[in-house]
């Protein structure tokens, strides 16, 4: 009874140092220990308001750097820039707050083309809140906007030129915007509608949080995001789409691509009505994958556990999976290459020419084909049964055996090669 009772007190012990190291770092980065340490009621708040108005002929590039607070810039039919300042302090008191007011700062500079507002905020003691600067800047539609900020919500809408934001901790919503886009968030929400890069990239990244891009046509296109949901629908990419999520689901509806690239560690990925003219690339570690009425010259899709779907699938479709069913239905002229260590696999289409190959190691295998398909056929299963509705000519070679049956259907044609180590194959007349 001692030794459970020592290795608590073991793990109880290591724990709280443990605690105060990270309490030592934690200070030692925030300045040390504070003068006046005590828990605060609720906060009082100060807040005052100021505009400026600037000049500008012509396009021109508005920089913004803000440690704290959000940051607004909206374009439109403008022949000056409208800034409006918010600042707010927070503090125990109101007092405190009123005065701490005084002491935000703020820099509005413009030197050729270039218009800068800054907020630099000054380091707090831990048990006060920060003071925020609110940016809320309306513009003439061609301008280049360039946003570094720390804490803060970032929209940006109704623009015309290239747009870069990198956020710390805060949403970014985009809106009406023409022109590159590249964004990055470590903490929160992509919100994107309406973009027209043309010819330039767009770019979304989040390190925490879901991106959704909707109504966007550029050339390449790349979505990231380390945890969180990608949400895509009615978005072109005349070059190269790049979907990535580490911990995630994937949602894809409605959009073309010349090659389309998507890969996610854990979570579902669903395509509906997407058509790629070159190769379909889909990597899932863990989670199902659905495809619907999807065109490409070329599917790949693996996922190491999870089931996957293709409806409407053509040309060269690989399909694997380490535990989980295959279905493959309304194939056109598919050449196949399917292959799952657990699940069954169910086919519904035509073959095409070329070397097609259907295995499962614990399965059963349906294949539902047109009664005029020309096919060699190696078929074989270690522990089940082989029934077909196609007459099957079969090569005889030793001993007939009904487990393995090798021959061609209507005089042979393309090579057609199903197995299972523990299941049945069955073939139907497609249609009955």
């Amino acid at each position: 009874m001692k030794r459970p009772v020592v290795i608590t007190l073991l793990i109880v012990a290591l724990a709280l140092v443990g605690a105060g190291i990270l309490a030592v770092v934690f200070l030692g980065i925030r300045g040390g220990l504070p003068t006046s340490f005590q828990f605060e009621g609720p906060m009082a708040k100060a807040t005052a308001e100021e505009s400026k108005s600037l000049n500008v002929d012509g396009p021109f590039t508005l920089h913004v750097e803000n440690d704290a607070g959000d940051v607004s810039v909206v374009g439109g039919n403008n022949d000056k820039v409208a800034v409006k300042i918010v600042r707010t302090s927070n503090a125990s008191t109101q007092a405190r707050a009123d005065e701490d007011l005084k002491n935000i700062k703020y820099e509005i500079k413009q030197e050729g083309d270039v218009i800068t507002l800054i907020y630099d905020m000054d380091e707090k003691n831990i048990n006060n809140n920060t003071d925020t600067v609110d940016f809320i800047v309306t513009v003439p539609a061609e301008v280049t906007v360039d946003v570094e900020a720390g804490m803060g919500e970032v929209n940006v809408s109704g623009t015309e030129g290239e747009v870069t934001i990198v956020n710390s901790f805060g949403d970014i919503v985009l809106e009406n915007l023409a022109g590159a886009l590249s964004v990055e968030t470590q903490s929160g929400r992509v919100d994107a509608s309406s973009i027209i890069a043309g010819n330039a990239d767009i770019i979304l990244n989040s390190g925490f949080g879901t991106i959704y891009l909707i109504k966007a046509t550029g050339a390449n296109v790349k979505l990231e995001s380390n945890s969180g949901t990608l949400d895509v629908e009615n978005v072109r990419a005349s070059k190269d789409m790049e979907l990535s999520s580490d911990f995630g689901n994937v949602k894809f509806e409605n959009g073309s691509a010349a090659s389309l690239t998507i890969s996610t560690n854990s979570g579902t990925v669903d395509l509906t009505s997407v058509n790629v003219s070159g190769a379909l690339l889909v990597q899932d570690d863990f989670g199902d994958i659905n495809l619907e009425k999807v065109k490409a010259k070329s599917y790949d899709t693996q996922t190491d556990s999870g089931s996957v779907t293709i409806d409407g699938a053509q040309a060269k479709v690989k399909a694997h999976t380490g535990f989980g069913n295959i279905t493959i239905k309304n194939a056109e002229s598919a050449i196949l290459d399917l292959n799952t260590q657990s699940g069954a696999i169910d086919f519904e289409g035509s073959i095409g020419e070329g070397a097609n190959s259907v295995h499962s190691d614990f399965g059963g295998i349906t294949l539902s084909i047109p009664a005029d398909s020309a096919l060699n056929v190696d078929f074989g299963t270690d522990f089940g049964s082989i029934r077909s509705d196609i007459p099957i000519t079969v090569i005889l070679s030793g001993n007939v055996d009904q487990s393995h049956q090798n021959g061609s259907i209507n005089g042979g044609g393309s090579d057609f090669k199903v197995s299972t180590k523990s299941g049945d194959i069955t073939v139907k007349v497609l249609g009955q």
